[in-house]
């Protein structure tokens, strides 16, 4: 029963500039904030949470569930994102604006390093337009159990489908995860080594003096490793 009480919906989507923050949302109920396009985004987002019949009551977004202002909460954010979406009732994606017709390998949600692991870490997924319909009309709780959209899915990866459904850090190579990172982009250098942690099940987070380096620092931790 407790369990099922704390069951929470993770948000996937790509930023769009000023996104609303912890201290904007915490501030405000989520249903009434300013009349902005982002805005309408997270109240989008709580209410498919808030009516879906599974009863869920807890949504998280990381543009506005993260107090970024204290830095000891932001490491271990980064350090526990990959865990937070596999442990997941449910991690609905909102796909990117622009790409017409809207289907998943020229989409742009696919280009982020971020949505990286919040595609493999889920156990369930679900896809969204930018109208908020279901992608391809696909009415299955989990699109991860959606054969077109997975075979879909998996020709715009270049990974298997049974790999996409039931994603571990074993399995795949270092070589196939840095093949699907060198596909990503970032609007920070940094963060390309931050959206790696968790699929390479590293917990280092080191004091990146120049960002440049950060993805060569986390390489040698995994090439460390990988000889001990």
């Amino acid at each position: 029963m407790v369990a099922r009480y704390f069951r929470y919906v993770m948000f996937s989507h790509t930023w769009e500039g000023k996104e609303p923050t912890f201290q904007e949302v915490s501030e405000k109920s989520v249903y009434e904030p300013d009349p902005h396009p982002l805005n309408h985004k997270l109240r989008c987002f709580c209410e498919t949470v808030r009516d879906d019949p599974e009863g869920y009551l807890w949504a998280w977004s990381d543009t506005c569930c993260i107090d970024k202002t204290i830095e000891t909460v932001y490491r271990k954010s980064i350090r526990s994102m990959y865990n937070w979406y596999k442990e997941s009732a449910l991690t609905i994606v909102l796909l990117a604006r622009g790409s017409t017709p809207c289907t998943l390998k020229n989409n742009g949600w696919m280009t982020r390093a971020w949505t990286l692991q919040e595609l493999l870490s889920p156990k369930s997924i679900r896809f969204y337009d930018r109208d908020w319909e279901l992608y391809r009309g696909d009415t299955r709780p989990n699109h991860k159990e959606s054969p077109h959209i997975m075979r879909e899915l998996a020709e715009a990866v270049d990974v298997a489908q049974d790999i996409l459904v039931d994603f571990s850090p074993k399995s795949l190579s270092i070589r196939a995860k840095l093949r699907l990172a060198s596909t990503r982009e970032a609007t920070e250098k940094v963060d390309i080594a931050h959206a790696l942690i968790g699929i390479f099940s590293s917990d280092l987070i080191p004091e990146y003096r120049d960002p440049e380096d950060a993805l060569g620092l986390l390489l040698q931790e995994i090439v460390h490793r990988e000889r001990d």
